[in-house]
């Protein structure tokens, strides 16, 4: 089992990084050591921080080595055009994730996060904002670990203004230029839902855009090849207004052209 540290802990190693560094650096705590800092979390395994540039990464994990952290995870080619991530841990198991700019490939460090966060820290060269409960929230149902869900549970305890969870949502799916990641966020809240039976304001909004999304991929699943739309019909459990809509919308997402009454597929997601 992965040690835990308190906010203690995370402010000392932060310092120690302030201390160390050269020049001037802000970053961005989101995740566990955020929510210990506010006094939403005891303890947590992780210290996750967002960079704004690959400048930055470079100098935060250059300063980490000479604190004798190791890296625990270097990213590939493919990995580091999504958003590097490096995986740094001390000997006392603390390991810090840097993210740079994207938190891997779902969520970025938008100018509404930016503003929303508030500073907590100013030590040495070092500046960490700490990222507002409302994208906390958001980030935590995108990422996937073991105390998400409890920590979303213990985040909507603060009253957490949904509307702007949900502007923020709005605002990444116009940044990614895309809505699959959405499917993520259905899932984790609807764990939420199943382990502590509360639903939030985001749940419907949600679940309409994943339901968008599934009949997009089921269409573009089908189109194996180009086909008619009486073809294309048969093949799936839609009339053909509710077909017309979802090809509509594929073209609009340039996932689809449709030329002399068929309709081809350009990608495979959406």
């Amino acid at each position: 089992m992965r040690a835990r540290f308190d906010s203690a802990y995370i402010r000392s190693e932060l310092e120690r990084i302030g201390q160390q560094l050269h020049e001037p650096l802000t970053v961005f705590l989101i995740g566990g050591g955020s929510m210990a800092f506010r006094g939403l979390k005891d303890t947590t395994k992780d210290i996750d921080l967002i960079v704004a540039s690959g400048a930055d990464l470079g100098q935060l994990q250059t300063v980490l080595l000479e604190l004798r952290y190791d890296i625990v995870r270097e990213p590939d080619d493919e990995y580091e055009e999504l958003g590097a991530q490096r995986i740094l841990e001390n000997d006392d198991g603390c390991r810090i994730d840097v993210f740079n700019q994207q938190v891997i490939d779902k969520l970025v460090l938008s100018e509404g996060i930016r503003k929303r966060s508030e500073r907590y820290l100013d030590s040495g060269n070092l500046v960490v904002e700490l990222v507002s409960p409302e994208d906390i929230f958001l980030f935590k149902t995108v990422a996937g670990r073991v105390d998400d869900i409890e920590d979303m549970f213990s985040l909507m305890q603060t009253g957490l203004d949904f509307d702007i969870v949900e502007a923020e949502l709005a605002a990444q799916i116009e940044l990614l230029d895309q809505e699959l990641f959405v499917t993520y966020v259905n899932e984790a809240l609807a764990d939420l839902t199943e382990q502590h039976n509360v639903r939030t304001p985001l749940h419907s909004p949600v679940a309409e855009i994943t339901e968008r999304v599934y009949e997009e991929l089921e269409a573009l699943h089908a189109l194996d090849e180009p086909k008619s739309m009486p073809t294309l019909q048969q093949k799936l459990e839609y009339s053909m207004a509710e077909l017309q809509d979802i090809v509509n919308r594929l073209e609009e997402k340039g996932a689809v052209a449709v030329s002399d009454d068929r309709v081809k597929r350009l990608s495979t997601t959406v």
